[in-house]
């Protein structure tokens, strides 16, 4: 998201000395700062903090929506890694199936593997033929890609369901706090309407 389209977070509620003394989640190699700082800015947008408790509570939302996106791009990096050679396996052994010793990871392999991976490329469609021909389903990949990294995947599935819940628990503590803290006192109003 540009900067333009969203308003700095001081303009929201929390001045900016304060939420710079929040910890950031630590980005780990490959992460986008622009991204995550896009999506905090989002989050303390559309949550609007007014005081430092409802700050940090939006901190720790945006630290949650954070590690809910890194584990999902964990786990199907691992799985479109599984899947990329469970590709190329399937192709050297129709390939090479009479030879022994077939050639493992040779660029056509590596190719056809990229052509399932990306239906966008140039590849995709030839791909796709080959498997036709050889009555081979894209499932069938899958589905062994999904078998050899099923033991590593696992953690990350149980942290995904964990986080879930933690960032439904907070999100329902945040809006207990800020109707109560937004609720108007009717009768605050009418003393000092008529309190003469």
């Amino acid at each position: 998201m540009p900067e333009d389209v969203l308003p700095q977070p001081t303009a929201i509620g929390a001045s900016q000395e304060l939420l710079d003394l929040i910890p950031r989640i630590p980005l780990l190699p490959g992460e986008s700062s622009v991204e995550f700082e896009d999506l905090r800015h989002a989050f303390l947008f559309e949550l609007a903090p007014s005081n430092a408790y409802q700050a940090a509570l939006a901190e720790n939302l945006t630290a949650l929506e954070w590690e809910i996106h890194r584990h999902r791009k964990l786990r199907d990096g691992l799985l479109r890694s599984s899947y990329r050679a469970a590709a190329q396996e399937f192709w050297t052994k129709e390939k090479f199936s009479g030879l022994s010793g077939g050639i493992k990871n040779s660029e056509k392999a590596v190719s056809f593997a990229e052509g399932l991976l990306n239906p966008a490329s140039a590849q995709a469609a030839s791909s796709l033929a080959w498997l036709a021909e050889h009555h081979i389903d894209p499932s069938e990949i899958a589905a062994k890609a999904y078998r050899n990294v099923q033991d590593a995947l696992e953690p990350h599935e149980r942290k995904l369901a964990d986080l879930e819940i933690r960032r439904r628990r907070l999100r329902d503590d945040y809006d207990r706090l800020k109707a109560t803290r937004t609720r108007p006192i009717e009768e605050a109003d009418f003393v000092r309407q008529h309190g003469d």
